[in-house]
């Protein structure tokens, strides 16, 4: 239950603020964000191919590539994860999968039920299959990003790339940028390029826990949060509606978590640390 913070209880969240924030180590995360924006964009026809190196260390981490079928009906523009450590957020078929197109803000996450790699290299993750949109979500989509999830010696992390993909696949496709998270195991929102926060209203919000519940303060704008457990996992999530807001987590165990919050109109991103 989510309710705006009574005058005592933001009293005490203010005195004991200071000692809460430093039990937990807060750091704000910039320059988690590796983002790299593809110059010019790559636009791959017919028979065109793409490799994907997204933390940009010389190891190609997928191929996005247009199989230039010698039948317009049976041709498709496709990724493959090139290792089998490496996923694409999507559907599964028996033969195919079909990558979700993600909309800007939308996060990925080991919370994604749908991971796959699909015989990775070997197999097939059709955005487009077929001259007439017969399979696949990426049907004449702008903009659109797709979920990667991929290994950095050893460790999980997940990432996006931006494309443009025809209805018709026999016209050109285009691939514009890319980003991960550095931090193993943690989140990104697609679209999500840095974590800075020098321009954003977001700089000025104060963060205090106490109790299980979380007090935010100086909030400008209407501003979306979502409560992580260390593991990546998501508990809690909503939006404010008052320049001063508590959210309640009575129901979660003790423990350290991370607070996200995103301002509604620019999307900018603030990462802290608290301690329930």
């Amino acid at each position: 239950m989510k309710k705006t913070t009574s005058l005592k209880l933001s009293k005490q969240l203010a005195k004991y603020g200071a000692l809460t924030v430093a039990i937990a180590g807060v750091a704000d995360a910039n320059g988690q964000i590796t983002y790299t924006d593809i110059t010019p964009d790559f636009s791959g026809g017919v028979g065109g191919e793409y490799f994907l190196d997204i933390d940009n260390n010389g190891t190609d981490d997928f191929r996005i590539f247009h199989n230039n079928a010698s039948s317009a009906s049976s041709a498709a523009i496709l990724i493959s994860p090139l290792t089998a450590s490496n996923d694409v957020l999507g559907s599964s078929g028996a033969t195919y999968a079909y990558p979700f197109v993600l909309n800007s803000g939308d996060v990925i996450s080991s919370g994604g039920s749908a991971w796959n790699n699909n015989g990775f290299s070997a197999g097939f993750q059709s955005l487009n299959y077929g001259n007439s949109c017969s399979i696949g979500n990426w049907c004449g989509v702008t903009d659109g990003f797709i979920g990667l999830r991929f290994n950095i010696s050893g460790s999980t992390h997940y990432g996006w790339a931006r494309l443009d993909v025809p209805t018709d696949n026999s016209m050109a496709w285009t691939i514009k940028d890319m980003a991960y998270n550095e931090v193993a195991g943690q989140s990104i929102m697609a679209g999500q390029e840095t974590l800075s926060l020098d321009t954003s209203t977001l700089n000025n919000i104060r963060i205090v826990a106490l109790n299980k519940s979380i007090g935010l303060y100086n909030i400008v704008d209407a501003t979306a949060y979502t409560l992580y457990s260390m593991t990546g996992k998501k508990v809690l999530e909503g939006t404010t509606s008052n320049s001063s807001y508590v959210i309640e987590a009575n129901a979660l165990a003790s423990g350290v978590y991370i607070v996200e919050l995103i301002d509604v109109n620019s999307k900018a991103v603030l990462r802290k640390k608290i301690v329930l």
